[in-house]
């Protein structure tokens, strides 16, 4: 009794724990959940503690309604309301609290000026600072308001 508990202990640790059916189900491996925080809110991992994620989190809700002027220079261009969609954004925040390395992710919006001012203002954002580089992903929705 003893070894098949410790084997099912292994192999739940090793690669994730398996369903009654057989199937096994995978466990997460996100930055967010392998780069948690410690006791007492002390950061792990990439040395950012939760009250820092949300901080950055909140900066970016509350500036990213400024990137839908990138659509709208582009429709007082071409007046099209079809051009839409959504931006995934990539960057590293600097210790300085500065977007480094922004770059599109994925994209549905085919219009690389669109795109391009995305990134633009992206990387004149100031986050908060850090005492680390923190990578950080988020998607945004750019397309006509009205």
């Amino acid at each position: 009794m003893r070894k098949t508990w410790g084997v099912v202990c292994v192999m739940a640790l090793v690669g994730g724990c398996a369903t009654s059916s057989g199937t096994q189900q995978e466990t997460s491996t996100t930055p967010e959940s392998s780069t948690g925080s410690g006791m007492n809110g002390e950061p792990t991992g990439s040395g950012v503690t939760p009250e820092q994620n949300d901080s950055i989190d909140a900066l970016f809700r509350r500036k990213a309604p400024e990137l839908q002027s990138c659509w709208t220079a582009e429709y007082e261009k071409n007046h099209d309301r079809k051009v839409e969609g959504d931006i995934t954004l990539g960057m590293n925040i600097q210790p300085s609290g500065s977007a480094a390395n922004v770059r599109i992710l994925k994209s549905t919006i085919n219009n690389a000026s669109i795109q391009d001012c995305v990134k633009q203002a992206v990387t004149g954002w100031t986050f908060p600072e850090l005492s680390s580089v923190v990578p950080y992903m988020r998607t945004v929705h750019i397309g006509a308001q009205f």
